[in-house]
C-alpha cells in the first residue's frame, strides 16, 4: 500500500490519541504470552486472498518474486480455497512438522487472521475512485479451523484485536486482526505435525483503496530437552507504520554470561509491498546502543516486509497454494546477526524492537522475541546418519527396474497435495520399528559420477525436466540432473552421496525437511551386495 500524504498522518496520529478502546487503538503492541522454556518455536501460515488474472485461479501460486511482478493494489483479488469442501468459501493450509525423536509438547499455539474488509466485494469505477459491489459485511472474529488427521471443521472464535471499520482514518479499507488461543486443541491431537487449514476467513473480493490482503498465522511453542533454555514473549495489536516508527520493548530475560548469544524475532504485518522499500526493523539493546537493521538473504534491510512468509532464509513451502508471493501478507521467522555479540552481549535482559516505513505503508499486528539463556545441550543440523546395520534394521531393501515416470505439473504447487512428513525416527527400540519398503534403481551410466542419487522426477522430455527445475528454483530448492542414456530419461536430483547410508539419511528426513514430496533413490555405478530385485 502506498504512503499517506502528512495531513492525513496527522488526523491518524490526532485520532489515536483520542481512541479510548483496546480494538480501536493503533499504537504499539501489547505483551500476550511470555514463557521460559526449554524447547523452541516455529510459524506456520498462509494468505488467503490470491490474484485471478488471465487462466490463473486464485488457488493458482503467485511464484513472481521479481522486479517485474505487480502489487496487490493492481490485482483483482479473490478468495483462495483449496478444500473442496462446499461449505466453505475461503481456505489455505500449511504443514507443520515436529521431529517426533524427542518429546516435544506444544505448550502454546496462538492463532492469528487478518484482512483488508469493507465490504464483501468492491471494484475500481474510475481511477482512484471506488465503490461497493455487494456492502454487506459479516463479523469477522469466527472461522473453521480443520487440524491434522482430522476429516471435519471445527469453529473458533477469536478476540478482535483491531477492527479499521469502526476507525475513522483505516475505514476506506477496513483492516482487522483476530486472535485465538488454540493450545488445547493441538494438545488434544496424538502428534501435532501435519497439515492445519484455516477456512471462511474474511476479506473483500475484488478491489479496494490500497489493495487487498489477508492471511493467517500460528505461533507455536514447543518443549524439547535437546534444545537451549529460551525466554520467549510475544506482542500483539495493530499499528499503522506509514512514516512513524513503533517501538516494541522486551524485557525479562538474561543471555548467558559468556560465549555467543543467539536471538531470533518473529513479525507479521499486512499490506507490505514486495516493490515498496522503506519498511525497516531494527533492534538495540544496551550492548549495541544503536538500533541496528534486522535482515536476512529473502529479507533486504530497507524492504523488510516484502509479502512473503519465510523461516530464516528460506521461503515457507510446506503450504497450499505456496505462492513465493502472497500479495501483502508478511509471517516471519528470522534469527538476530548477532556476530561478535554485537547486538545481544552477555547477561543483557532487555531489548527494543523498532519497526518503520518511509514509503511502504503496512499494518503491524504480530512481534515476538525468541532469546537463548543456555546452551544448546543437542545440536542436531544435518541429515540422518545411518549405519549399514541400521539400515538393514529399518529398511526393506528393494531392487527395482525403473521407477514410474513423473511429471510436473506446473500449474500446480509440488507441495500442494500436502503430503504428511515421513521423516524417520531412529531410536534406540530398533525391535519396535516395522521395516520400511525402500525401492532404489540402479543404474550403469557411462561417465556419469558414481554415488547415491536422491531424485525428485525423471523425465521423457527434457524440457519437461528444465521447467520442473525452474519451479523447483522458484520455490528455493536446488536441483541438479543426469541423463541415462539408454533410454534418454532425465533425472532431477537434489543431492548425490558417496555411501547409501548417507543417501538413506537425506531421504528419510525429506531433504532436511525442504521438500515434502516423495523422493526416491537411483544408485549410478555401483554394486550394493545383498540388494534383491522386487517381486
Amino acid at each position: 500500500m502506498k504512503k499517506l500524504n502528512p495531513k492525513t498522518i496527522s488526523s491518524l496520529l490526532l485520532f489515536f490519541a483520542l481512541s479510548a478502546g483496546y480494538s480501536q487503538t493503533a499504537s504499539n503492541l501489547k505483551p500476550r504470552f511470555q514463557k521460559e522454556i526449554y524447547g523452541d518455536v516455529t510459524i506456520i501460515a498462509n494468505n488467503i486472498t490470491n490474484r485471478v488474472d488471465y487462466s490463473n485461479t486464485a488457488n493458482v501460486p503467485y511464484y513472481n518474486h521479481t522486479s517485474a511482478a505487480l502489487l496487490n493494489d493492481d490485482f483483482h483479488m479473490e478468495y483462495i480455497d483449496v478444500d473442496q469442501d462446499e461449505s466453505t468459501f475461503s481456505s489455505s493450509s500449511a504443514e507443520l512438522f515436529l521431529d517426533s525423536s524427542a518429546n516435544r509438547k506444544v505448550v502454546y499455539a496462538g492463532l492469528y487472521w487478518a484482512g483488508t474488509y469493507k465490504y464483501n466485494s468492491g471494484q475500481e469505477v474510475k481511477e482512484g475512485k471506488f465503490a461497493a459491489v455487494d456492502a454487506t459485511r459479516q463479523p469477522v472474529n469466527t472461522v473453521k479451523l480443520k487440524l491434522p488427521n482430522q476429516s471435519q471443521y471445527t469453529s473458533v472464535t477469536g478476540t478482535v484485536i483491531f477492527d479499521g471499520l469502526n476507525s475513522a482514518e483505516q475505514k476506506d479499507c477496513a483492516p482487522y486482526v483476530i486472535y485465538a488461543d488454540i493450545t488445547d486443541q493441538v494438545n488434544q491431537l496424538s502428534n501435532p505435525s501435519g497439515v492445519y487449514t484455516l477456512a471462511d476467513i474474511r476479506a473483500t473480493q475484488g478491489t479496494l483503496p490500497g489493495g487487498i490482503a489477508a492471511g493467517w498465522q500460528i505461533f507455536l511453542v514447543y518443549e524439547d530437552g535437546t534444545k537451549s533454555k529460551k525466554h520467549i514473549t510475544t506482542q500483539d495489536g495493530f499499528s499503522d507504520i506509514s512514516s512513524s516508527s513503533v517501538n516494541l520493548n522486551f524485557n525479562g530475560f538474561q543471555t548467558i554470561d559468556q560465549g555467543q548469544v543467539t536471538a531470533r524475532i518473529a513479525v507479521s504485518a499486512l499490506d507490505g509491498d514486495y516493490k515498496v522499500s522503506g519498511d525497516r526493523v531494527l533492534i538495540k539493546t544496551s550492548k549495541s546502543k544503536d538500533f541496528i537493521a534486522v535482515f536476512n538473504k529473502l529479507r533486504k534491510p530497507d524492504n523488510f516486509f516484502n509479502s512473503s512468509i519465510t523461516i530464516d532464509n528460506k521461503h515457507a513451502v510446506n503450504r497450499f497454494p505456496d505462492s513465493k508471493n502472497t500479495l501483502g501478507f508478511d509471517a516471519c521467522l528470522t534469527k538476530i546477526s548477532n556476530e561478535n555479540n554485537i547486538v545481544f552481549g552477555n547477561n543483557a535482559s532487555e531489548a527494543t524492537l523498532k519497526v518503520e516505513s518511509s514509503s511502504d505503508k503496512c499494518f503491524l499486528f504480530f512481534a515476538a522475541l525468541i532469546v537463548d539463556e543456555s546452551i544448546e545441550i543437542q545440536s542436531i543440523k544435518k541429515a540422518v546418519t545411518i549405519s549399514k546395520a541400521e539400515i538393514l534394521e529399518t529398511y526393506d531393501i528393494k531392487k527395482v527396474p525403473m521407477i514410474r515416470e513423473m511429471y510436473a505439473d506446473l500449474f500446480q504447487t509440488t507441495s500442494s497435495k500436502n503430503f504428511a512428513n515421513k521423516a524417520q525416527t531412529f531410536s534406540s527400540k530398533k525391535s519396535e520399528m516395522n521395516k520400511t519398503q525402500l525401492p532404489i534403481q540402479t543404474l550403469n551410466i557411462t561417465n556419469q559420477d558414481k554415488g547415491f542419487y536422491v531424485v525428485a522426477n525423471a523425465f521423457t522430455v527434457a524440457d519437461n525436466a528444465r521447467q520442473f527445475s525452474t519451479l523447483l528454483g522458484l520455490k528455493d530448492v536446488k536441483s541438479k540432473s543426469f541423463v541415462n542414456k539408454i533410454n534418454n530419461y532425465t533425472y532431477v536430483y537434489l543431492e548425490r552421496f558417496d555411501q547409501l547410508e548417507d543417501a538413506i539419511g537425506y531421504y528419510a528426513s525429506k531433504a532436511e525437511n525442504t521438500y515434502p514430496e516423495p523422493l526416491y533413490i537411483v544408485s549410478v555405478n555401483n554394486q550394493i551386495n545383498g540388494l534383491t530385485d522386487n517381486d
